[in-house]
């Protein structure tokens, strides 16, 4: 081969390789793991509030955690595992 066609392929082998760093470099970042008291909130509160009510409320943690052990009081079913998970998303949630 001439010298001139090797500098060719050279340049295309460069330019495909920082072109396939870019591109890899401009993927979407993964979605993060939702938080496991989204989907408990999602199911359990929306049983007797709505979706809307229950993200339009925005409290501090102290005031979530008597207002969900205000509602298993009430009869909500939710072990004490899910409660915490609750909590922890519903006060995760308002703080950001």
């Amino acid at each position: 081969m001439e010298e001139r066609e090797m500098e060719i392929k050279y340049a295309i082998v460069v330019v495909l390789v920082i072109a396939t760093m870019v591109l890899v470099g401009c993927g979407s970042e993964a979605e993060p793991t939702p938080h496991p008291g989204q989907a408990l909130v999602e199911t359990k509160c929306s049983t007797c509030h709505s979706i809307v009510q229950v993200n339009n409320a925005k409290y501090s943690r102290e005031i979530w955690d008597t207002t969900v052990n205000r509602m298993v009081m009430a009869g909500l079913q939710i072990t004490d595992e899910q409660k915490a998970q609750v909590i922890d998303y519903l006060a995760i949630r308002d703080s950001q």
